[in-house]
C-alpha cells in the first residue's frame, strides 16, 4: 500500500511538473556554444535549499541525450526535482523532463533523449505535500 501511495504522489509532482509553463521560468542571457559533438559535460544546477541535483548531457545531431539526478537533503521536504528544458533556435519549441525524488536523501535519476539542441536550460525546485511547487531557484542557461 505504502509503495502505490509513493507512486501515485510522484506521478502527481511529474504531472505538476510538465504543467509549469516554460515562460513563467526566469530566462538567462547567456550565449550559447553552436559546437555539435558526441562528448559528454556535466551539467551544473542552480543551488536550491534543500535540494542536490546533478546531471550530464551528450549533443550528437539532432538530439541531445540527457541523465539528471536528484536528492532531498533537508528533513520536512516532501519532494526535491531537477528540471531540464531544451529549446529550438528561435524558443518557440520545447522539450521538458526532470527527475523528482520524494523523501529525506533518496536520489532518483532519470535518462531520456530530447528533440531540440540550440539551448539548454535547468532549474531545481521543492515541492510541498499539497501538490505545488513550494521553491524554484531561477533558471540557469548551460548552451
Amino acid at each position: 500500500m505504502l509503495r502505490r501511495i509513493s507512486t501515485i504522489i510522484a506521478a502527481a509532482a511529474m504531472v505538476i511538473l510538465s504543467a509549469l509553463p516554460v515562460s513563467a521560468a526566469t530566462i538567462s542571457s547567456s550565449t550559447h556554444a553552436a559546437v555539435k559533438s558526441s562528448t559528454t559535460h556535466k551539467i551544473s544546477f542552480p543551488g536550491l535549499h534543500g535540494v542536490s541535483a546533478w546531471g550530464t548531457y551528450t549533443r550528437s545531431g539532432s538530439k541531445v541525450r540527457l541523465s539528471v539526478c536528484a536528492e532531498d537533503t533537508v528533513r520536512g521536504e516532501f519532494a526535491a526535482g531537477a528540471v531540464t528544458v531544451a529549446f529550438n533556435g528561435n524558443d518557440s519549441k520545447s522539450s521538458k523532463f526532470g527527475a523528482v525524488d520524494i523523501g529525506y536523501h533518496q536520489t532518483a535519476c532519470v535518462t531520456e533523449n530530447l528533440r531540440y539542441t540550440t539551448h539548454l536550460r535547468v532549474y531545481t525546485f521543492v515541492g510541498g505535500s499539497n501538490g505545488k511547487i513550494a521553491a524554484q531557484s531561477k533558471t540557469k542557461g548551460i548552451y
